[in-house]
């Protein structure tokens, strides 16, 4: 069952508390439990505290429809958001481009590349 299906149902037994509780779920919990719920981490229930009624499956189906969005920026090269890279030339070059570069493994992929820019 989804959390809609969840909520529909807590809402026909007249469960209102429990579905204002998961509505203002997401300030009781920090970014990094709600990171490691999305991932499945089960110790994370060592950590925090929950009414009884809440199981893991509830609070699996709530985290993963409140995905916290992607913290990073945007590479010029592969358009991932990453958030390791550096600044060049006021462009971001994530880590993963910034190492094919320097070890040079997309010369070495692509000598079209190499010919076209000879060309020019």
């Amino acid at each position: 069952m989804d959390i809609e299906s969840r909520i529909i149902e807590m809402v026909r037994r007249g469960q209102n508390d429990r579905v204002e509780y998961l509505k203002n779920m997401h300030k009781l919990l920090f970014p990094s439990h709600l990171k490691r719920i999305q991932q499945n981490d089960k110790t994370v229930l060592k950590e925090i505290v929950l009414p009884q009624w809440l199981d893991w499956d509830l609070l699996f189906c709530w985290a993963n429809e409140h995905k916290t969005k992607e913290t990073g920026r945007e590479c010029i090269l592969c358009n991932n958001i990453a958030e390791n890279g550096i600044d060049f030339n006021e462009k971001y070059i994530c880590e993963e481009c910034f190492l094919k570069l320097k070890n040079k493994e997309w010369f070495r992929a692509e000598p079209n590349v190499l010919n076209i820019k000879k060309q020019l």
